[in-house]
């Protein structure tokens, strides 16, 4: 994800959204408890273990996230993430423990799950309100399933990485090739 032009905390719950919903709802990912715990440290959540009830609550979290990258319009992606926002507990406040002031989402000495549904309702919200629900999305190769949020300046993201980008060139090249001209 670039994460260029934006506050990199923000984009960590925005990161953390797109990398677990893909852990557990996409085809062929690592769901397992291992998987959950690397993408934590991979986000700089202190996840020194992490317990089969965490792990659970994690995986119904990304069930939960996913139809918020499929929503149709910005109605239904605020319908969706109003309700997520009133499921978990929150008191936003100012936080510094060595990262420099920066805001936390839950309540304070929260659980992990709870910190982390409370940043990545957050993260969603705010790129939701800043720039619009077209900013997330599902990969538009028809045999991928994973999702994606867009925070390029140009808003021009359709795929979940650079390989399904490609592929999809290829496969539109090769279709315009099959098809004869005038």
């Amino acid at each position: 994800m670039d994460a260029s032009g934006a506050d990199a905390y923000r984009n960590d719950g925005v990161g953390t959204a797109v990398a677990l919903v893909n852990a557990v709802t996409a085809c062929g990912a690592d769901a397992s408890d291992e998987g959950l715990r690397e993408i934590l440290l991979a986000f700089k959540y202190a996840a020194a273990e992490l317990s089969a009830p965490e792990a659970s609550t994690l995986r119904r979290w990304a069930r939960d996230l996913r139809p918020v990258f499929e929503a149709e319009d910005v109605t239904a992606a605020v319908a969706l993430l109003n309700g997520l926002l009133a499921a978990v507990p929150m008191q936003p406040h100012i936080s510094d423990h060595g990262l420099g002031p920066h805001m936390h989402y839950a309540v304070s000495g929260a659980a992990l799950p709870d910190r982390l549904r409370a940043h990545t309702a957050m993260g969603l919200a705010t790129l939701v309100c800043e720039y619009g629900v077209d900013r997330l999305g599902v990969c538009a190769l028809d045999d991928c399933d994973r999702v994606y949020a867009d925070l390029n300046r140009g808003r021009r993201r359709r795929y979940c990485s650079r390989a399904c980008l490609n592929r999809g060139g290829v496969a539109a090249f090769r279709a315009r090739r099959r098809t004869p001209g005038p």
